[in-house]
């Protein structure tokens, strides 16, 4: 051990070690790892895990992309993780703002299962807004998963290249939402392909600048998908019976609305505007149709659902 590796040692606290193994933190090691990251041939030395890390021995699938993403890039990483979910898989992502926070919580709102792999120590909380999702995660049956120490705090440098590697060696394949030209989930989907894991991604319109990523990956070999059933049928998964949302609008009103939405958000003003109906109607019915999960709002208005 070289007099640098002593210092950085004799540095480390315990006491916050021992205070949260007393919560429940595990330290792994290449016996305890599931048989997709053992076969990965460069595992990390330990991993520390808050949870059930028993839940990424379920087949596992990597839903990564953009922290900077659209209504229509977090809608459908919700919709794969919530679909995943529900036929057993445990959908692995980053912890991140944007698709990966998305598809945790998809997988969330179908009362399954998801493991976030994170880049600080596991007493950290980054970004900090996920300190709920995190504890969400854990209480629900699933997982917070880091390589790097207790008190490893959140400076880049080059730990999202590593995080984002054992993001695919955790996962039997990788689905790709919504990633631009210099995106951490196009290494994350290089690392997937370098290890023979299927390369899945989602498509948006030619002209949006966060998908050149994606269509790159495309253009390369990766296999495009426009339903979470179509991941689900590669890996040879039972697509689990789903009883669909009606598929008619209920009224006048909804019908008016949803021929005025696209995938792209409009403002409730807009709305109103374009449709020439009282404000009124046009919120509550707005309220019915996210409640029913016909639409999807974010700071940018309403969006159909993908």
């Amino acid at each position: 051990m070289s007099a640098a590796d002593r210092s950085r040692y004799a540095a480390v606290d315990l006491g916050e070690f021992r205070a949260l193994m007393a919560k429940g933190l595990r330290v792994l090691t290449e016996d305890d790892y599931p048989t997709p990251l053992r076969e990965s041939g460069l595992t990390p030395p330990v991993l520390f895990a808050m949870g059930d890390p028993e839940t990424l021995r379920r087949p596992t699938v990597a839903v990564v992309g953009t922290r900077n993403a659209s209504t229509y890039g977090k809608a459908v990483a919700q919709k794969f993780g919530e679909r995943l979910a529900e036929a057993g898989v445990t959908v692995v992502s980053g912890g991140a703002l944007g698709i990966d926070a998305a598809a945790h919580k998809g997988a969330l709102r179908a009362n399954g299962t998801t493991c976030a792999v994170l880049i600080t120590g596991l007493d950290r909380v980054y970004p900090r807004e996920h300190a709920g999702l995190f504890r969400q995660i854990v209480d629900q049956g699933g997982c917070l998963i880091s390589q790097f120490a207790v008190g490893t705090k959140s400076a880049w440098e080059h730990r999202p290249l590593l995080r984002n590697h054992t993001v695919a060696a955790l996962s039997e394949s990788v689905v790709v939402v919504e990633a631009p030209i210099k995106s951490g989930s196009l290494y994350t989907a290089m690392a997937a392909n370098e290890l023979g894991r299927p390369v899945f991604v989602v498509p948006a319109n030619v002209d949006n600048v966060n998908f050149r990523g994606s269509h790159q990956l495309i253009r390369d070999g990766a296999t495009l998908v426009d339903h979470p059933n179509q991941v689900l049928e590669a890996m040879g998964i039972a697509i689990p019976a789903r009883e669909e949302a009606a598929a008619s609008p209920q009224n006048d009103t909804q019908r008016r609305i949803l021929a005025t939405l696209s995938v792209q958000p409009l403002a409730p003003e807009r709305i109103v505007e374009q449709t020439g109906l009282p404000t009124a109607d046009v919120l509550a019915e707005l309220t019915m149709l996210e409640l029913e999960g016909r639409v999807i709002r974010d700071t940018g208005g309403f969006a159909l659902r993908p």
